[in-house]
């Protein structure tokens, strides 16, 4: 196991070998990709809407994660997203929120939204983003 606790464990780390000869992912995909593949089964990420001790919450293992991230990803890119166009999203913190982040990484370029801005605030990113698709909840009755 590494240790990153000390600046002694940095130098080692940065004197084993050159950045770029090191074997790392190039992309997002990749790096989530090789992940998946070395711990299938262990957790990767956690949603827990309430934090009593004894609410449940929902957990992604990294293959889990993966296959989502890749549905994301592929309904994306049928909308007509590719590398080079921007994903928003107005999403509160889900479980839905990561899929949507992840997926939207794999396809092209992500734009958080936080949905507790004003509209004009959310419109003024949107069209400085020049977002091809934003992903939000159903509207509430009142908003």
């Amino acid at each position: 196991m590494l240790d990153f606790g000390s600046t002694q464990a940095r130098d080692a780390i940065q004197e084993a070998m050159p950045w770029g000869e090191r074997d790392l992912p190039v992309t997002f995909h990749g790096m989530l990709s090789k992940t998946a593949g070395a711990f299938p089964r262990h957790k990767a990420v956690t949603y827990q809407l309430t934090s009593s001790v004894k609410d449940k919450g929902r957990t992604l293992t990294w293959d889990q994660l993966f296959r989502r991230t890749n549905q994301s990803a592929n309904l994306l890119r049928s909308l007509g997203i590719g590398p080079n166009d921007v994903v928003a999203y107005v999403l509160p913190n889900a479980m839905e929120t990561v899929e949507v982040l992840t997926g939207g990484m794999t396809a092209g370029i992500v734009a958080p939204i936080n949905p507790l801005l004003e509209p004009s605030q959310i419109a003024a990113i949107l069209r400085e983003t020049r977002a091809k698709v934003v992903v939000t909840l159903k509207a509430f009755p009142k908003t």
